[in-house]
């Protein structure tokens, strides 16, 4: 009887382990907040250090990130210098299906090398681009471009998923 009884209880904490032991059900984590990631970088850098930024909108992003339009987005925040003689330009992007986030960052680094072969006129901007770099995680791929602030800026990016 006492044999019996240690099975049972065996069985039943082997199976009370393995209910608790699929995490988040297979669920991906869920992204931070893209928009207040940039917002809290840029207000970082002072008043009088932020550079004027503009929003990539409708009809800008086919000409800026040619293909992005067609993904689904959970969330997104694409903003670009106002001036061509700063290099400073945050692509931030949250996928529906995160198989495509190698599709993206393929997109991001279109945009890299035409800035690099075409775009950048000036030798600073040149360099900004050139520091240029793609991030991704899980369904979250980000094309950060902060130039002076590169390192600052990749490091609070990673570290909302630390």
């Amino acid at each position: 009887m006492k044999k019996l009884t240690a099975l049972f209880l065996s069985l039943l904490l082997l199976l009370a382990l393995a209910a608790c032991g699929g995490g988040n059900g297979g669920q991906s984590k869920e992204a931070p907040d893209l928009n207040k990631y940039y917002e809290d970088f840029m207000a970082s850098l002072g008043a009088d250090n932020q550079p004027a930024m503009m929003d990539v909108e409708a009809e800008q992003i086919a000409q800026v990130y040619p293909g992005l339009e067609s993904y689904g987005l959970k969330q997104s925040v694409l903003k670009m210098a106002m001036i061509s003689s700063v290099a400073y330009e945050f692509a931030l992007v949250e996928l529906e299906d995160g198989s495509k986030a190698q599709e993206v960052a393929d997109i991001f680094q279109a945009r890299i090398d035409y800035q690099i072969e075409n775009g950048a006129f000036y030798p600073m901007t040149l360099e900004g681009w050139e520091q240029a770099e793609i991030i991704t995680q899980g369904n979250v791929v980000a094309l950060i471009v902060a130039q002076g602030d590169q390192a600052r800026a990749v490091e609070a990016f990673n570290g909302l998923f630390a």
